[in-house]
């Protein structure tokens, strides 16, 4: 044991020398540190969306914002971008962000513009790296496919008056049918048609205007109406109040993609008055008592009662049987059909202030039928007469009911052009 630990001696003094002496040796490199945070995306209020959108046009500024921590001393920030068939370095700038509080990190855009040469149907990526003051680097990419903006045209027919009259007769509040194509002979995804690939539209807003020049007021918003293929849809706008003082009235359509957008303008309408439903008649149908049958059918256009043998075509309104409680009820054997109004649209007064515009538009509005049903006195029906763009207001006047066989009647009044 003694022998032992004399013989250790030499080695526990040499140990205890080397490590005396560590301080003393060179250290012959310099470890490069690993570079810090880095992250790539659009910017939003308070986060950062890494994710791009799989489609750009050309000359559409992508912006991609560059996410990292400024004690990492990030020096520059470069920006290349590379297709099957070429590369080139867009852009190379320096480092320069500010400090994002939501985010608690340095955010710095990095200006990115798609190349106006590459044509639809070209998959471009695009790597930005970060260099830091070490040396170190660190490389964030995204891909995108280079598509159309969208485009906005119009169908044929481009308008379809919703009242039935004709393009110089409409007024304030009237509806209008314009049918739009969205990315005419578009296609979503790219294949041997990829001139025709277009951009997905977020979204498609339409306005209405008085004149050419007054403000936009918008009407309403299609939410995501295509991925880029051709979409066509008939869209109902309203004239606006004052249109027929303020000379016209314009309609608008705007269809946005990510930062493009693309707009479609009507003609000017010219807007007027709404025609009025000048005439007022009267009539009758009767049922029971030993009446002629000749007295159960009316023609709304004649003004009478049309014979039993006369063809249906002139049948506009006619007994059909009794309620339990003997008052007669009502149909039409022909192609003319009926609304009746609401407590809440009565409120209004329309058999007094009635207009072939506004009785056209509620008729475009709501489900007609052939069945009056049992009619009440004071009941309003809109009517359109025979399948054609002429319409007309009803009103119940007066009931008889047939009770014990007894004759049963209805009496009315209506309003033409």
């Amino acid at each position: 044991m003694k022998y032992l630990y004399k013989s250790l001696l030499p080695l526990l003094a040499g140990l205890t020398l080397l490590a005396g002496c560590k301080k003393d040796i060179p250290t012959f490199y310099q470890p490069v540190a690993a570079p810090g945070f880095f992250n790539l995306g659009i910017l939003g209020a308070t986060t950062l969306n890494t994710v791009f959108n799989t489609k750009y046009a050309p000359g559409e500024t992508i912006p991609v914002t560059a996410l990292y921590n400024a004690p990492d001393n990030l020096t520059t920030i470069t920006v290349f971008q590379a297709t099957k068939t070429d590369s080139s370095q867009a852009g190379s700038y320096p480092a320069g962000g500010t400090f994002n509080q939501p985010l608690q990190s340095t955010a710095q855009t990095v200006p990115y513009v798609v190349p106006a040469a590459y044509p639809a149907g070209t998959v471009v990526r695009v790597d930005v790296t970060l260099t830091f003051a070490n040396g170190g680097t660190r490389l964030r990419r995204f891909s995108y496919t280079v598509a159309n903006s969208p485009t906005l045209t119009f169908g044929s027919p481009a308008a379809t008056y919703r009242n039935g009259l004709s393009a110089t007769a409409q007024s304030e509040g009237d509806l209008i049918g314009y049918a739009v194509t969205l990315n005419a002979g578009g296609i979503s995804t790219s294949t041997a048609l990829a001139p025709n690939l277009f951009k997905n539209v977020d979204s498609l807003v339409y306005y209405a205007r008085v004149g050419t020049t007054g403000p936009l007021l918008r009407q309403g918003v299609i939410k995501t109406p295509t991925a880029g293929v051709e979409n066509k849809r008939t869209i109902d706008l309203r004239v606006p109040t004052g249109a027929a003082a303020g000379g016209g009235a314009t309609f608008v359509f705007m269809a946005f993609a990510q930062s493009t957008s693309t707009t479609l303008t009507t003609p000017l309408l010219a807007v007027g008055a709404p025609t009025p439903l000048r005439t007022t008649r009267q009539g009758r149908v009767s049922f029971g008592g030993g009446l002629p049958t000749d007295s159960l059918a009316f023609n709304l256009v004649t003004g009478l009662n049309e014979p039993a043998a006369s063809a249906v075509t002139g049948k506009d309104l006619q007994v059909n049987g009794l309620s339990s409680t003997g008052t007669l009820t009502l149909n039409t054997s022909n192609t003319t059909r009926y609304y009746k109004l609401t407590t809440a649209q009565l409120a209004a007064t329309p058999y007094v202030t009635a207009s072939a515009n506004a009785i056209g538009t509620l008729l475009y509005q709501n489900t007609t039928s052939a069945d009056l049903g049992t009619p009440a006195v004071g009941d309003v029906y809109a009517v359109r007469l025979r399948g054609t763009t002429e319409v007309m207001l009803l009103r119940i006047l007066a009931l008889k009911a047939s009770t014990n066989g007894g004759v049963g009647r209805v009496r009315f009044e209506y309003r033409s052009l």
